[in-house]
């Protein structure tokens, strides 16, 4: 049997993770197959991110997607008051937990100015020297929810998050 559309969406993310993988996939099943029971399922979750009552289906697809990469170690929201230190860590947590073997050299955004999106320039930069690209995920927030996928499947992500109607943007 083939792997779904949205399992392979999920793929990009967990990369060799199959754990991982097949438990993100059952859960973003959900909210798109449907979305009242995943609201019910993960009530305390959308409660602690000040969500309550039934929220448009595409905000709620696009938590979703964040809170089951996160629930993962797979994602991580930045604020504007983390250090580059702090990011080059996420980053590298991220790396790790998908099984890939890379890592961001010790350093690899020291010296750098700036929060909010220049940092995630200086990250995708780094990220990019390694083969990967940054994912923000697309939600109306005053963090940077960040993802990590091949930049060789940059393009095939961005595709399957629209087909699939998650919001995402991949550097």
């Amino acid at each position: 049997m083939s792997p779904t559309p949205l399992h392979q969406f999920v793929q990009h993310f967990t990369g060799a993770n199959a754990a991982a993988a097949a438990r993100a996939t059952a859960r973003l099943a959900l909210v798109l197959t449907d979305p009242e029971a995943y609201q019910i399922e993960f009530a305390e979750e959308l409660a602690e991110r000040g969500m309550a009552g039934a929220l448009p289906a595409q905000e709620l697809r696009d938590v979703a997607l964040l809170d089951t990469l996160l629930a993962e170690d797979l994602a991580w929201e930045s604020d504007e008051q983390d250090t580059s230190a702090e990011l080059a860590e996420a980053l590298n947590e991220i790396l790790a937990q998908q099984g890939q073997g890379l890592a961001l050299a010790p350093g690899a955004l020291a010296g750098r100015r700036g929060a909010g999106p220049e940092q995630l320039d200086a990250a995708q930069d780094a990220l990019e020297a390694l083969g990967q690209a940054l994912v923000l995920f697309t939600l109306d927030s005053d963090v940077f929810p960040l993802g990590i996928v091949a930049d060789a499947q940059a393009e095939a992500v961005r595709q399957q998050a629209d087909t699939l109607g998650f919001g995402v943007t991949v550097y």
